[in-house]
């Protein structure tokens, strides 16, 4: 019983062993394809940051990729590549140098703007009685019934022009005292102009003007019998023009034509052209120097030299030491919005005329005086200007054409007052 129980065991056990056996490659042959699956799956992903060659192999935990991503290596190149590792950084090309190249806006060895130590400056003329005129008294001698026309530095070309600059009337009184008595009454009236002159910056400057001379005199006895008519007329056409001709120097240049006539007597002598010129240097910015002649057709004087230095130490004073009519100013005080200067200045006065002398001759008679003023003028910021003055009258004449009589009238006193606007 034993030997059939063993008998019918052994094939069931060797049955049992071969099931076992089929069971165990099974299991082998299914790890090991369960241990080759991460492999097979690591070759056909695609490639991330991963370590250098050699280093051991691990499987990555995926992450996001960054947002600028680029291949490990050159030959894969970028996925989405929008920076480049490999490339050579962007740098700003520079413009490239040339010698000969304009140079900028400084360089030393550029020619530098001219050095103007004497440039013009705005001159400052408290007492000129044109807004144009840095120095105070006409360079024409004439003395009463001369207009001053002297800018100070011109316009700049493009500035509005205004076309009428100033109006003035001006009244002078010679008292008849002495043994030779001579009185005179002087009307003043003038109006100047101004209208652009080509494409220069100075305007050229017209003044018509018209003065009457009242004469109380001369009373002479025979055989001299000096004698001026009651009354002589200028009528007159003035024009001046100023050019500034570099900062260091100017000019003052002028004509006038005009009749000089008691109107009963008109001759060739009654027209009588005058003019200036002079030259005017600007030294240092409070000194100028200026240097020229004025023509005056008189009888006796035809020409004068004229001439001076002006100097403005400061805003308060002007020294004009100018030949034939000085003047030295100074402010005074200021009232409100009015300047008062008080001044001393020199003329050399007077005029001439074609008269009817008594008996019906025509002559031609001067008058020559010369003065020495002390005054009070104002300066308005309106440009209201008033002066008054009173002077000593001396070396005084009459001298005739015809050359007889001479007649030297008696020292005397002057008043005389101005506006102007």
């Amino acid at each position: 019983g034993a030997d059939s129980l063993l008998t019918h065991s052994v094939p069931s056990l060797k049955a049992t062993s071969s099931s076992t056996a089929c069971c165990l490659r099974g299991m082998v042959f299914t790890l090991c394809l369960a241990s080759a699956l991460p492999l097979w799956g690591q070759r056909v992903q695609f490639p991330t940051m991963v370590s250098a060659p050699g280093a051991a192999t691990t499987t990555p935990t995926w992450t996001a990729p960054p947002a600028t991503t680029y291949s490990a290596s050159p030959a894969a190149g970028p996925l989405s590549a929008t920076f480049d590792p490999y490339a050579a950084p962007a740098v700003q090309t520079p413009a490239p140098y040339s010698p000969y190249a304009a140079p900028p806006a400084y360089s030393p060895y550029t020619t530098p703007p001219p050095a103007a130590p004497f440039a013009s400056p705005t001159p400052y003329s408290p007492y000129a009685p044109s807004p144009y005129s840095p120095t105070p008294g006409a360079l024409y001698p004439e003395g009463i019934g001369t207009p001053q026309i002297l800018p100070p530095g011109g316009f700049s070309f493009g500035q509005p022009t205004r076309f009428l600059q100033e109006v003035r009337g001006r009244y002078t009184w010679l008292s008849d005292m002495g043994s030779n008595s001579l009185g005179v009454n002087d009307v003043d009236t003038s109006a100047t102009f101004a209208v652009p002159f080509f494409r220069t910056s100075a305007p050229f400057l017209i003044t018509p003007g018209f003065s009457a001379h009242f004469f109380q005199g001369p009373v002479t006895a025979a055989p001299d019998f000096a004698d001026l008519p009651p009354v002589t007329y200028d009528a007159y056409l003035d024009g001046a023009w100023h050019p500034q001709i570099n900062p260091w120097f100017g000019a003052n240049l002028g004509v006038r034509v005009g009749v000089y006539t008691d109107f009963n007597t008109f001759t060739t002598h009654s027209i009588r052209v005058m003019g200036r010129g002079l030259g005017v240097v600007t030294l240092t910015p409070n000194l100028q120097f200026a240097l020229g002649v004025v023509y005056i057709d008189r009888v006796v004087v035809k020409i004068l030299p004229a001439g001076g230095l002006i100097w403005t130490p400061n805003p308060d004073a002007r020294y004009e030491i100018l030949f034939p009519n000085p003047k030295l100013a100074h402010r005074w005080t200021t009232i409100g919005n009015t300047d008062l200067w008080a001044y001393v200045s020199g003329e050399y006065g007077g005029g001439s005329w074609t008269i009817q002398r008594i008996g019906g001759i025509s002559d031609q008679a001067d008058y020559n005086d010369i003065r020495v003023n002390l005054g009070l003028e104002s300066y308005g910021y309106r440009g209201l200007h008033a002066n008054f003055e009173v002077g000593y009258v001396f070396d005084r004449q009459i001298v005739y054409r015809s050359g007889t009589p001479q007649f030297n009238p008696s020292d005397t006193v002057m008043l005389r007052a101005g506006l102007s606007y």
